[in-house]
């Protein structure tokens, strides 16, 4: 993997690129965008760029330490040959261990991170705390061990509640040399606004239908199936695969008409907070699939039917960013939606 993978952000990666080869690198960046663009793989790309030493990997003899090498070892920081281009070469040390995520010198903090800290389940980490921060900033004053840069990659920044964003800038105000923070925000406007004026702004934007349809069958997805979720997807590889699970499971019922409706409602996650997002993203289905059929109609009635229904769904997806039974806004959103033959999968229900 390197750059020239990362469909559909030229810009983004333009920048990228004059970082690495300038050497000149902020100690932060911002990549903002809409979620599942790919602004967290862009990071780890950059992560690799920054810290490539262009040697090719060689095998460990059984006695080496790969976190704690030896003075005169390939791996010693004082063998590191200066990275003379903007891409990484994906076969060195470095890259490799980035790619596995064990360099010691590449950090990933997100949800699974909190999770373990915290002895707690990591799906259930809405925020990130203060104490997440205040682990990480450990290492942050540390030496670095194998390369010339300590990044630290925080996805899902805008998650960071009020005092760990406090917390956060304490770090940013004065970071050590060799320290490099990358912020994945897919929603800038939650971060303090000294939080994004002292990062380096790195904007992504929706991934074209032909980009995610790629993308997927990449990771082995049929050509019929990449074309119809990346037609739902709004641009997003990550809504395309969640869109997936829930077309998946809603194979997998054997009922009709309202029985098979109020078995789809009745399969949510039993956790709240996950069937809520889940009844969320199942509305935003809808709202793709009666989009897609008001503008084939011809001006006249169904095409007013159809208008009108969008306005129901979107009344009803405001619902849900409220304290109402997402169960019930779903159970009406798809009962309204089948009178018209709108389904989940933009399809007509059988």
């Amino acid at each position: 993997m390197s750059f020239n993978n990362i469909l559909g952000h030229e810009s983004a990666i333009k920048k990228l690129k004059a970082l690495v080869s300038g050497g000149r690198v902020p100690p932060a960046l911002l990549f903002s965008g809409p979620e599942g663009t790919g602004k967290f793989l862009a990071a780890k790309e950059f992560a690799k760029a920054l810290n490539c030493t262009h040697t090719p990997r060689q095998e460990p003899k059984p006695e080496d330490d790969l976190f704690a090498p030896s003075s005169g070892s390939p791996l010693h920081p004082s063998s590191l040959i200066p990275h003379p281009s903007e891409d990484a070469c994906g076969r060195c040390v470095s890259c490799s261990q980035i790619d596995k995520g064990v360099h010691p010198d590449v950090r990933i903090i997100d949800s699974e991170f909190q999770g373990l800290l915290l002895e707690e389940d990591a799906r259930k980490q809405k925020t990130l705390r203060i104490d997440t921060v205040r682990e990480f900033t450990r290492h942050v004053y540390q030496k670095a061990i194998l390369s010339e840069w300590k990044i630290f990659i925080i996805n899902d920044a805008h998650t960071l509640n009020a005092n760990a964003q406090n917390a956060m800038l304490k770090v940013l105000e004065e970071p050590p040399p060799g320290t490099v923070f990358l912020l994945i925000a897919a929603k800038k406007n939650l971060l303090l606004p000294t939080i994004i004026s002292r990062s380096y702004a790195v904007e992504f934007t929706r991934l074209s239908a032909a980009a995610v349809e790629e993308l997927l069958e990449r990771d082995g997805m049929t050509l019929d199936e990449a074309s119809v979720l990346s037609e739902l997807s709004g641009g997003s590889v990550k809504k395309a695969v969640d869109i997936k699970k829930v077309r998946d499971r809603l194979a997998g019922i054997a009922a009709s008409g309202p029985a098979k409706i109020f078995k789809l409602v009745s399969s949510l996650p039993r956790e709240p907070y996950l069937a809520r997002e889940e009844a969320k993203l199942m509305l935003e289905m809808l709202l793709v699939s009666a989009r897609k059929r008001w503008l084939a109609q011809p001006p006249g009635g169904s095409a007013r039917a159809y208008a009108a229904l969008i306005g129901k769904l979107m009344e009803y997806r405001r619902f849900l960013n409220q304290n109402v039974s997402h169960g019930l806004v779903l159970e009406a959103a798809l009962l309204e939606s089948d009178k018209l033959s709108v389904s989940l999968d933009g399809l007509r229900n059988r």
